[in-house]
């Protein structure tokens, strides 16, 4: 009874194929009374427990990566477990790539670091899920199956440029002539990508160096609409500062989700 529905928490461990739900105070005793019922066959278990933060950690445990969605039925609250596609109407994935120096660290840092606070907020009307969280490798063949897995309606993989000549810099985003799938809306990879550039290059201030095509991997053989995007050359001295400048990497990571956003409200 003290609980309102909008003080109830959650968040997503997809990658461990779980999700955990946090209400404010300790109902530990009331769930053991309690018991919660599930009438899912992709739920694997739940556990209760109290954390020292001042909720209470209800863990959902599922047998394959689901999407999920709390609901209120007046005393009662319930959750919808199922695959994303039917829980979520629109669905991005986001890729921070791989590559030479220390690029891995700064995609990873924009595109989910600093990224999620925008995706994850309760404003968004976009779920997304990353290819990656961390520094574990995935080759580029499930990074570009991931989308297809989900359920997905947009992809967009992050890279920084390189280049044997110190002064070239800019920004610019790629997408295949291989790759016809179209969203929904009608959404299709070159006007994703035209999306993307405008909002980084507005955000950024950086050297626009447009549109462009190439068969990259993730890109190409993928099942819905894809980008890549170069922010910046980290062979130039001046894009180097700004990539690796945490006020800048901010306003990528916001330029990133709205793009995403406009891309769906297309």
């Amino acid at each position: 009874e003290e609980v309102a529905f909008t003080d109830i928490k959650t968040n997503d461990d997809y990658t461990n194929k779980r999700f955990m739900i946090y209400i404010p105070g300790n109902y530990t005793d009331y769930y053991n009374t309690n018991k919660i019922s599930v009438s899912s066959s992709v739920v694997t278990g739940t556990q209760v427990s109290y954390k020292s933060d001042g909720y209470t950690e209800i863990i959902v445990n599922t047998s394959k990566l689901q999407g999920y969605k709390l609901v209120s039925f007046g005393d009662v609250i319930g959750v919808i477990v199922d695959n994303p596609v039917n829980v979520y109407d629109n669905i991005v994935v986001l890729d921070a790539g791989h590559g030479g120096y220390d690029e891995s660290d700064i995609t990873l840092e924009i595109i989910y670091n600093k990224a999620k606070e925008y995706f994850n907020s309760t404003d968004s009307n976009v779920k997304a899920y990353w290819t990656r969280t961390d520094d574990t490798f995935i080759t580029l063949s499930n990074r570009a199956a991931y989308a297809s897995q989900i359920g997905a309606d947009m992809f967009v993989s992050l890279h920084m440029n390189s280049s044997n000549s110190s002064s070239a810099k800019g920004t610019e985003v790629y997408y295949s002539t291989v790759n016809n799938n179209v969203a929904d809306n009608g959404m299709n990879s070159k006007k994703l990508a035209g999306i993307c550039l405008d909002n980084i290059i507005s955000a950024l201030k950086t050297t626009n160096r447009g549109v462009k095509t190439a068969n990259y991997y993730v890109i190409k053989h993928n099942s819905v609409p894809a980008v890549l995007i170069e922010l910046g050359f980290i062979s130039n001295s001046s894009d180097r500062r700004l990539i690796t400048d945490a006020a800048s990497q901010k306003a990528a990571a916001k330029a990133i989700y709205d793009s995403v956003i406009a891309a769906f409200n297309n």
